[in-house]
């Protein structure tokens, strides 16, 4: 991975979302689907709810040149 400004080594995330990225709590699977960790525990159904964001999309830039990178994305999911 690597540790640049690259666009491709970069997602737009919220601020609570990407500290949850960054802790492993979620990922991003090799088709751009939302991961969420089974050891996440939650309290019932808060509107925020990490849980309800396993399996949704990315919502990607139209030019593919702009897509996080593949390889980026697998690195963080070890």
């Amino acid at each position: 991975m690597s540790h640049d400004g690259n666009v491709t080594n970069g997602l737009a995330l919220c601020p609570n979302l990407h500290r949850a990225f960054d802790s492993g709590l979620v990922a991003v699977d090799q088709y751009y689907r939302i991961l969420v960790s089974k050891h996440i525990r939650e309290l019932g159904e808060h509107p925020y709810s990490l849980k309800k964001l396993e399996g949704a999309k990315l919502i990607l830039p139209k030019s593919e040149q702009y897509h996080p990178a593949p390889e980026n994305l697998a690195w963080h999911r070890v």
